[in-house]
């Protein structure tokens, strides 16, 4: 029987029904596994890891780099200027030679003096005529450290009189190590000089026609050997370091574990010494051992007769 409904051709156009009804796109499920199987495979990871380590050594390339190219003072730095320069070590050097000990009754310091090369950390001791000091500073920044001058600062502005008391003279039996750098303390504008042994100190190490300087890479050392001098004054004194640092100036301030270094000159009338005390190798009869002591009167005759020492006579 013939129908009066209008015919409906069938096309492949989408309508809202056939949306409706498949909402979902069709194989999801097999995507999500592929996804995850690639994931998890080694050569995923491999991949992964290698890429990782190109990253690393690109940026250490890079910044190698740039260290190359750059100048030093251009490249930034994470450490205080402040905090460039590490102090190391500041040790006393001087092994042989005069020495004041002050407030000592001689009975305490032949006892001292008796126990053998320590003699001096059981005294109050001021040395006499010059001083040796070794220094060491290492360099704490990414980038170098210029060092351009280190400036002698004497407490007052000035040193006093030279120190009366108890003299005692330990002389070296063999030669003295090579000090390059040498001040005299008590001049009245005290600069660091280069030194050779045997010779005049030359101009000022870190200043004048010859200046120099002296650089500290990140965990270098650098040692100095500083000889001072004093004729005529007891001088009291600590180190100014002037720096340069990525671009900055900056300075530091250089003593033995916070007190300032100290020098005291000979007195030019040697009676003015209380005691002075030797050892008796000085003397042609003495022993290798045994220290002999004589008056500041004593020793000053012996120096009028061009003697080294007061040694007994007979």
């Amino acid at each position: 029987m013939p129908s009066n409904r209008p015919r409906v051709r069938r096309t492949g156009a989408l309508t809202r029904r056939s949306i409706r009804r498949d909402v979902r796109p069709r194989g999801t499920p097999e995507v999500a596994r592929d996804r995850l199987k690639y994931l998890r495979s080694p050569a995923t990871w491999l991949a992964g890891i290698l890429l990782a380590v190109a990253t690393v050594t690109f940026q250490d390339v890079l910044t190698s780099t740039v260290k190359a190219v750059l100048p030093l003072d251009s490249i930034p730095d994470q450490v205080s200027p402040q905090d460039a320069i590490e102090v190391v070590e500041v040790r006393d050097a001087k092994e042989y030679g005069m020495y004041l000990v002050r407030g000592e009754k001689n009975e305490n310091l032949t006892k001292a003096l008796n126990s053998g090369p320590s003699w001096r950390q059981q005294l109050d001791t001021v040395d006499v005529g010059q001083a040796e000091w070794i220094v060491t500073l290492r360099g704490h920044a990414t980038q170098q450290v210029r060092i351009t001058d280190i400036v002698p600062e004497v407490s007052g502005g000035k040193c006093a009189s030279a120190l009366a008391g108890t003299l005692v003279y330990s002389p070296s039996q063999g030669e003295d190590d090579v000090i390059p750098l040498e001040v005299t303390i008590d001049a009245p504008q005290p600069r660091l000089k280069a030194y050779k042994e045997g010779s005049k100190a030359e101009e000022p190490y870190f200043s004048g026609a010859k200046a120099r300087h002296i650089t500290l890479n990140r965990n270098e050392s650098e040692a100095f050997f500083i000889r001072a001098k004093s004729e005529r004054g007891y001088c009291r004194w600590r180190y100014r370091v002037h720096y340069q640092v990525g671009g900055d100036r900056a300075e530091m301030v250089l003593s033995r574990d916070g007190k300032p270094f100290e020098l005291t000159g000979g007195l030019k009338n040697v009676s003015g010494y209380k005691s002075v005390h030797f050892p008796s190798y000085l003397c042609p009869r003495g022993a290798d051992t045994n220290w002999l002591t004589g008056t500041g009167e004593e020793y000053a005759r012996a120096v009028r007769r061009g003697d080294e020492m007061p040694c007994p006579r007979g």
